[in-house]
């Protein structure tokens, strides 16, 4: 029998929980945020540096 990952069956419903929604690539919410937000920074800086090169 397999069991997927967002199955009842494995016994862990906080886990189920937790993971419900989350792109394979990141363990946790909190590593989903720290994600985007890094990601907003560095397209800030560029499009700041962008705009300082094209003026």
């Amino acid at each position: 029998m397999n069991v997927n990952e967002h199955s009842p069956l494995d016994g862990d419903s906080k886990k189920l929980v937790d993971r419900d929604g989350l792109p394979p690539f990141v363990k946790s919410w909190k590593q989903l945020y720290q994600l985007l937000i890094g990601t907003l920074i560095l397209l800030i800086v560029l499009f700041y540096l962008f705009m300082k090169h094209f003026q």
